[in-house]
């Protein structure tokens, strides 16, 4: 072998595909990985035996190098195909594929028996002439012409059709991406036309291979700028567009692939996420998914700051291509604002009273029971129920009409919500009894709270028409220092108070009374 002019150039493309070949093991993983290792096998074989077989110098190592050659060769076209099916998300089936590879095949049979037949090569021979340095002129034969050449140009010719399909169907940084694809496949195809028509700047000597280190070093900038392997375009043909669920789409990396025009909207994402890891962003939206994902949890609900504040249904979902490995996410998140609201409503209309919008008798209860519990455990924080009743309702009722009645029971609560302390319950057990509980609060502490009140209801003045109206109510006291532990339940507490209830209402009414054990 010997150096020729000019073979440092094929000897870089070398270096450059062999670079790349490793580089890309690591995507093995991926349809669009795998494409791209194969068409860069193919590459490697065709550059670094077109390199062995410009610097033999014998006819016979020549032609050795030139069927090995062709093993790269015969594929290479086949490879584009199978690298834009999977990055445009089209798979293959595995019927296809063979149907595809059978022409490659049955060249490469052909090539290596070529002396019992002559069909792809007829008498191959070392040109000098016009030549800087010894060419192989191979005298291509009708398999050449008319089988291996037009079945390759075919494949490449479709590969570049559904490229131009899809890429008018991608958003901005897949335009760009598929165009570098694109340009990376016209490069050596145009070459190898020009080869095969003759016009070549050295005659029989074909230059593709060391315009396809172009092409790798194109793929190479796209690998790095725009994570080429790493970005599947696994939206395009999945998701819809226009649906109203907003719609995100990962790789395998956590990365953005792809943000449908409703989660850009109501999240307020820019564009510029696309490419990068949800590590890089601040987007609140975008922290909940990773959130999420952090937990390894499938779905939450999220609240949105507003205004107005809207919740969403968010879900992650694996993604896995045909061989059953994950590939990617999509988080989806539908807005359930409505069915909150709804649903608040519900448990509004279930746990308040809906006149006076304080807790009913079965809220009441639960929260005191919860409440009676930690008193037992803590014999240091008293609590006391109290029972109450308004004294001249039905008078009101019967003078006034029921209107002038529900007004009185909203002014009532209110005068003594304005007067309870935050954490104090109370509740409206029926009709114009209320139920009361008082936190941390001895007999003679809850009497004090309790005489207050009742003094703030008789000096109540509530406007009704023209008039304004006095009332008055009963109070009932039983605090849980005056029990035994099997009483310390709302029930019995409330039975107890209603007790001392009936006694203020027998003794004159408009008073407190204590329970006496």
């Amino acid at each position: 072998m010997v150096y020729t002019p000019g073979l440092w150039l094929f000897i870089l493309a070398s270096l450059i595909i062999g670079g790349l070949v490793l580089y890309s093991w690591r995507f093995r993983a991926t349809g669009t990985g795998q494409g791209f290792l194969f068409l860069m096998l193919c590459a490697l074989t065709w550059v670094t035996t077109f390199t062995l077989e410009t610097a033999e110098t014998s006819l016979q190592g020549k032609l050795f190098f030139v069927n090995i050659e062709f093993l790269g060769i015969t594929l290479l076209p086949v490879a584009w195909v199978f690298l834009v099916f999977a990055y445009t998300g089209q798979p293959l089936s595995k019927r296809t594929k063979f149907l595809v590879l059978l022409i490659p095949i049955l060249t490469n049979i052909v090539i290596w028996t070529n002396p019992l037949h002559h069909w792809f090569m007829g008498s191959p021979h070392i040109s000098q002439e016009p030549s800087p340095f010894p060419v192989l002129y191979l005298d291509y034969q009708f398999w050449f012409y008319y089988i291996h050449a037009p079945s390759g140009y075919i494949f490449i010719l479709s590969a570049i059709v559904f490229l131009v399909r899809a890429i008018f169907k991608m958003g901005k940084i897949y335009r760009i991406q598929g165009g570098l694809l694109l340009l990376a496949i016209l490069l050596p195809s145009v070459t190898d036309v020009l080869y095969v028509l003759g016009y070549s700047p050295v005659k029989y000597y074909n230059y593709t291979t060391a315009v396809f280190s172009i092409s790798g070093l194109i793929l190479a900038w796209t690998l790095f700028r725009f994570r080429f392997l790493d970005l599947l375009p696994l939206a395009r043909d999945t998701v819809i567009e226009n649906l109203n669920d907003g719609i995100v789409v990962m790789d395998h990396k956590n990365r953005f692939v792809y943000i449908n025009p409703s989660a850009r909207e109501n999240f307020e994402i820019p564009d510029e996420v696309i490419g990068l890891s949800i590590e890089q962003v601040q987007n609140n939206y975008l922290q909940k998914i990773k959130e999420l994902l952090q937990k390894d949890q499938t779905a939450m609900d999220i609240e949105m700051d507003g205004p107005p504040v809207r919740y969403f249904d968010l879900r992650i979902s694996p993604v896995h291509n045909q061989y059953g490995l994950r590939v990617g996410s999509v988080a989806t998140s539908r807005d359930i604002t409505e069915r909150i609201r709804l649903f608040n409503q519900v448990r509004t209309l279930s746990i308040l009273d809906d006149l006076t919008g304080i807790s009913n008798r079965r809220h009441f209860m639960e929260l005191c029971e919860r409440e009676i519990l930690r008193a037992q455990r803590s014999k240091d924080n008293p609590i006391s129920v109290v029972m109450m009743d308004l004294d001249t309702l039905k008078r009101v009722n019967d003078t006034y009409g029921h209107a002038a009645g529900d007004r009185v029971l909203i002014a009532f609560t209110k005068g003594i919500q304005a007067l309870l302390r935050k954490y104090d319950l109370f509740g409206r057990l029926g009709g114009d009894e209320f139920g009361l509980l008082l936190m941390n609060s001895s007999p003679r502490e809850a009497a004090v709270v309790v005489e207050r009140l009742r003094a703030y209801i008789a000096n109540l003045r509530i406007p009704i028409g023209s008039d304004f109206i006095s009332i008055s109510a009963s109070f009932g006291i039983v605090s849980s220092q005056q029990l035994d532990e099997k009483d310390l339940n709302i029930k019995t507490m409330l039975r107890f108070a209603d007790q001392a209830l009936y006694q203020a209402k027998q003794t004159g009414r408009n008073r407190v009374v204590t329970f006496k054990a």
